[in-house]
C-alpha cells in the first residue's frame, strides 16, 4: 500500500514538472484604461503597451467607437475612418484602426479624470483642464490634448 501512495505522489509530481511549462506565463501589465472628457473619451496608459510594438504610449478613443472629425481614412480596401489616436514617449503620433482592449472602464478598473484632477500613471501625468485633457510623458514631454473634438500631439 505504501509504494503504491508513493508510485502516486511521484506521477503527481512529474505531471507537474511536465505540464508548468507548458502553462502559459503572465503577460506583462497593459497600463490602466482611464476616462476621459466625461466619460466621452477613453484612453489606454501604459509604460510597454506590447500589442502596439512595444514601449510607453497612450491610445485614445472616442467611447462611441467612432473616429474624430479628423482623423485620416486609411488606405485598405474598406477606407474607413481611424479611430484609435495614439502617441510614444517619444512624440511619434500615429492612427489606426480597433478598440482598446477592456474598453469598459468599469470593468478594466478603470478610472475617470475629472475637472481640475492630474493623475500621475506608468510615466504619464493626466491633467484636465475643464474643456481638454492634457496627457504628458513626464521624461519627455511629449504628449497629447485631447477633447471629444479634436486630438494634437505636442
Amino acid at each position: 500500500m505504501e509504494m503504491i501512495r508513493q508510485l502516486i505522489a511521484a506521477s503527481g509530481a512529474l505531471i507537474a514538472v511536465v505540464a508548468s511549462p507548458l502553462a502559459p506565463t503572465a503577460l506583462a501589465d497593459d497600463g490602466q484604461v482611464v476616462m476621459l472628457q466625461s466619460g466621452k473619451v477613453r484612453c489606454a496608459v501604459s509604460a510597454d503597451n506590447m500589442d502596439r510594438g512595444g514601449g510607453p504610449m497612450v491610445v485614445c478613443e472616442l467611447s462611441n467607437g467612432q473616429p474624430w472629425g479628423m482623423s485620416p481614412w486609411e488606405t485598405s480596401k474598406y477606407n474607413a475612418r481611424l479611430n484609435l489616436a495614439i502617441v510614444r514617449a517619444t512624440g511619434e503620433h500615429y492612427w489606426d484602426r480597433g478598440r482598446i482592449t477592456g474598453s469598459d472602464a468599469s470593468a478594466a478598473g478603470g478610472l475617470s479624470v475629472n475637472d481640475g484632477q492630474t493623475y500621475n500613471l506608468y510615466g504619464w501625468t493626466i491633467h484636465s483642464d475643464g474643456f481638454r485633457t492634457r496627457i504628458t510623458n513626464d521624461a519627455t514631454r511629449h504628449g497629447l490634448l485631447v477633447t471629444e473634438g479634436y486630438v494634437r500631439q505636442f
